[in-house]
């Protein structure tokens, strides 16, 4: 029986029980100096802040607010401070991922514009920046959870405004969160990954806070499940069904009789409610030439599926550095000039073939293999860790692995961008789970 299908999750009759963490007192002399427990918890707080705004993309809507000019910088040097510029190479993730950036930056030279491709690779080198800054100020499995908490309460924030402020594509029904061509979120696609993503999150959290705080997060997640439906967004919708499918597999009896009522009623109110183009939209994901499917929602099913032919295509024929890192547009225009054919002048629309297609096989499989770490490494730690609460968190991890990983088969989001954060949670919490665990085999 799996180790979650009762709602304590029945622990392994091979797991060790865990001490306490020692407190800084304890630890070793080395770690007193320079790179103390302690002495890296103001820099911990200012990453929360930066990966709320990062996450939640509000900075956006202020031009004047930046703070990853004004935290990058200082996060940068408490690196160095605190002597952690080394610690996500104590990941396999971490590693991969730094590997993946050192291809984007040699794929450079292969482009078919080397100006267009050099501005993607500084994208790429400030997300891995940002898993740099994750594998050093996220060191205890206390300050995971912090960090979880943040990115629920960023998604939810996210959630909240995009029924009360709205936007996205003018003269569409989908909501997104500001105008599409200037916010990240304003595409309802976007906006849809970064709430479904909240979720798992946001269940955690409610799991271990206690009084106002959790009753506060069980309701947080209603708007972002309305902010969700409201997009439109047939990604979403399979990001989200994935993901609970997931979840009740590990899920006690009752937790399941919850979700599936919960599910059920939610499914009535989405077909009452929802405005009847977003309805429709939704029944392309099982049938997408359904009489009831909108013309708009058939003819962007065909677009995907053209473009997605298009990035093998041109894959095929660049298969080592591909047309190099952002360009796949621009290669398509031109290939397709040469027969005598109109450019599309769309985005892959795939982050898989996106990077297929402009840094080669190589630079996908690379990507691929960061994101099968960050799912597969929590694995044991859901099944075998003896704590109620690390199990539970390597689960809603993984879960959020699984739906980031659903969006980016729909999405141009391989460079930057919500799956890094995801990513160097994954990477932190691995850590953190296995130092606890080498802890408490050494305890006498």
């Amino acid at each position: 029986m799996s180790p979650a299908a009762t709602d304590d999750y029945a622990i392994y009759p091979d797991a060790v029980m865990l001490a306490p963490e020692p407190v800084a007192a304890e630890q070793p002399t080395k770690a007193r100096r320079g790179q103390g427990v302690e002495f890296y918890k103001p820099f911990h707080y200012l990453l929360l802040v930066y990966l709320f705004f990062y996450c939640s993309r509000l900075s956006e809507f202020l031009p004047w607010f930046h703070v990853g000019l004004v935290l990058q910088p200082i996060l940068l040097i408490g690196m160095i401070m605190t002597g952690a510029t080394k610690a996500i190479f104590r990941t396999d993730i971490g590693r991969v991922m730094t590997a993946f950036t050192v291809w984007v930056a040699i794929c450079v030279p292969f482009s078919v514009w080397r100006g267009g491709s050099t501005a993607i690779l500084i994208l790429a080198v400030q997300a891995l920046l940002l898993l740099f800054f994750m594998a050093s100020f996220i060191r205890t499995l206390d300050d995971c959870y912090r960090v979880i908490y943040v990115v629920a309460v960023a998604m939810a924030a996210v959630g909240m405004l995009s029924l009360v402020v709205g936007g996205g594509a003018a003269g569409s029904a989908r909501v997104g969160l500001g105008n599409q061509e200037y916010n990240t979120l304003g595409d309802a696609n976007f906006l849809a990954l970064h709430l479904v993503i909240g979720l798992p999150f946001l269940w955690f959290s409610s799991t271990y806070k206690k009084g106002i705080a959790k009753v506060a997060l069980i309701l947080l997640v209603v708007p972002v499940l309305a902010g969700m439906a409201r997009t439109g967004s047939r990604m979403g919708m399979l990001a989200l069904m994935l993901g609970m499918l997931v979840f009740l597999k590990f899920a006690s009896a009752s937790q399941r009789a919850f979700i599936i009522f919960g599910g059920f009623i939610g499914i009535m109110l989405a077909l009452t409610l929802l405005p009847q183009k977003i309805s429709e939209r939704f029944t392309t994901i099982f049938h997408a030439g359904s009489a009831a499917a909108s013309a708009e929602a058939a003819m962007s099913a065909e677009s995907r599926k053209d473009m997605l032919m298009r990035s093998i295509e041109i894959t095929l024929k660049h298969p080592l550095f591909g047309v190099g890192p952002g360009e796949f547009m621009d290669a398509e225009a031109q290939d397709a000039g040469l027969r005598g054919q109109r450019g599309m002048w769309h985005f892959t629309h795939n982050a898989y073939t996106e990077l297929s297609s402009e840094t080669g096989i190589p630079g996908m499989v690379i990507f691929l293999f960061a994101f099968y770490r960050s799912y597969k490494g929590l694995s044991r730690y859901r099944d075998r860790f003896p704590s109620l609460r690390v199990r539970r968190a390597a689960l809603a991890i993984q879960i959020a692995v699984l739906v980031s990983a659903v969006g980016a088969f729909f999405l141009s989001i391989a460079y930057s961008g919500i799956l890094y954060p995801v990513m160097g949670i994954s990477a932190a919490f691995q850590l953190a789970a296995a130092k606890q665990f080498k802890l408490a085999k050494s305890q006498p």
